[in-house]
């Protein structure tokens, strides 16, 4: 197995004998693209998942931009055999009520595509992760570990693809021929990139959370386009739960339109969820990045995804 330096982001951590990339002098050649590993992509119901191990053993981890650390569920520590460290916890927040967990160690970080990744603690989920078919998923890749590098989300092929960052390279093409569109107004948050986008004539900033099956609009979002309780009340519920066990109560609204960039979403029928404060206006989701494939490049604040091939819906409206 190889090993990888992680080039940004909070983890910062230069493993003994691993130095950073050397500044080229030429700033074309600075900007060439530097491929780490590449894995397969597996999407059920909108979602994003890949295969990677724990030490020698094989975990299911659910591609989550959303996510600022990667997580484990309490059910694959113990399996794992993983150490808790009870000297630190950490407070996740999402769809309801924050939830605290100690941390879990991990001697020898995540492999991905054969590449070690040197990430000494995740987060730990006291619930579960199902995927469709009732299949039980290990845990959330978070933004600690996507977003320290250019991430090639290929949904047309099936692959993800991780490349060194490039931060002085803030125009460079993407590794793919296809043509592409490049979201203006991307900015960071934490270990979150941002999107900006219009709902019913308002603007928004949110992130972009693969971990998102839909992407859904917060309750602040919902009163300012003029939709008070009592329209909310009207629309259909659903029960749902977020970053933990808590189940709280979503509307799904049908709205005129959605727009990310130039890409736009017909009378949608979007969840209104309560959402923690850092989480923006909306979630756009896993469904904006169907039929696309895109380029996160968090250190130069970059999103390019390539034009749907009919039309430019975000997705089909439900």
């Amino acid at each position: 197995m190889s090993r990888v330096c992680l080039a940004v982001g909070l983890l910062s951590i230069w493993l003994q004998g691993c130095t950073p990339p050397p500044m080229a002098p030429n700033p074309v050649a600075s900007c060439k693209l530097t491929r780490l590993t590449e894995v397969p992509l597996a999407l059920h119901g909108n979602l994003l998942f890949v295969q990677a191990s724990v030490g020698d053993a094989p975990v299911t981890l659910l591609i989550d931009t959303g996510a600022e650390r990667t997580l484990l569920t309490d059910a694959a520590v113990t399996r794992l055999g993983l150490p808790r460290d009870l000297q630190h916890a950490t407070q996740t927040f999402g769809i309801g009520n924050p939830s605290t967990t100690w941390d879990a160690t991990l001697p020898n970080g995540i492999t991905l595509g054969g590449r070690d990744f040197p990430l000494p603690s995740v987060t730990v989920g006291e619930f579960e992760i199902n995927r469709p078919a009732n299949q039980t998923v290990d845990g959330l890749l978070g933004a600690d570990l996507l977003l320290a590098f250019d991430a090639d989300i290929d949904l047309l092929h099936g692959q993800l693809a991780l490349y060194l960052p490039r931060p002085g390279c803030p125009q460079a093409a993407p590794p793919w021929q296809q043509p592409f569109i490049r979201l203006a107004g991307i900015t960071t948050q934490g270990d979150r990139i941002m999107l900006p986008f219009e709902l019913d004539g308002v603007t928004g900033t949110g992130v972009l959370d693969t971990g998102a099956q839909l992407s859904s609009i917060s309750q602040q979002m919902a009163e300012r386009v003029g939709l008070g309780d009592d329209a909310l009340s009207a629309d259909r519920t659903v029960m749902a739960h977020g970053a933990a066990r808590e189940q709280v109560a979503v509307h799904f609204h049908r709205f005129s339109e959605f727009r990310v960039g130039p890409a736009s979403m017909h009378e949608p029928l979007l969840p209104v969820v309560p959402m923690t404060e850092g989480m923006g206006d909306a979630l756009i989701g896993a469904d904006f990045l169907q039929g696309r494939r895109a380029w996160l490049s968090y250190s130069t604040q970059q999103v390019l995804v390539t034009p749907l091939e009919q039309g430019a819906a975000v997705a089909a409206a439900r």
